[in-house]
């Protein structure tokens, strides 16, 4: 009869080491193929974006047009229609600029994330022994 050999604790941990190795291994191979699969799509998605932007731009120009010749059907000059749109839209840009420089004015980088870890810190130096 031929006895069988019962495998060593070092074979097994070697065994569960090359197991989990290769799991390992397994799980970095498709985060790798799902990031390049995300990316890829993110890729074709922002151009799809960016021309839908584009085309939003043009026709936002056409608008404006529209509107400068429909001053003109009022009995204004063509000119002066063109100008009124362009004072329109210089005044609506000065104002959301000041919107937008409030908003810039009120941002703190970092000021809470430096608070809290020098809070941190000094809850850290009263627990070590031996501190005051």
């Amino acid at each position: 009869m031929s006895e069988q050999q019962e495998p060593t604790l070092t074979s097994m941990i070697n065994s569960i080491k090359d197991d989990l190795t290769s799991l390992v291994n397994s799980h970095i191979e498709l985060a790798q193929a799902e990031a390049k699969e995300a990316v890829g799509r993110m890729a074709k998605s922002s151009g799809l974006f960016l021309t839908a932007i584009a085309i939003a731009n043009l026709a936002g120009i056409f608008i404006f047009i529209a509107a400068a010749y429909y001053l003109n059907t009022l009995g204004y000059e063509l000119w002066i229609s063109f100008l009124l749109v362009v004072a329109g839209l210089a005044t609506l840009a000065l104002i959301l600029g000041l919107l937008a420089w409030r908003q810039i004015r009120k941002i703190t980088l970092g000021s809470r994330t430096a608070k809290s870890l020098a809070d941190t810190v000094q809850t850290l130096t009263t627990l070590r022994p031996g501190s005051k």
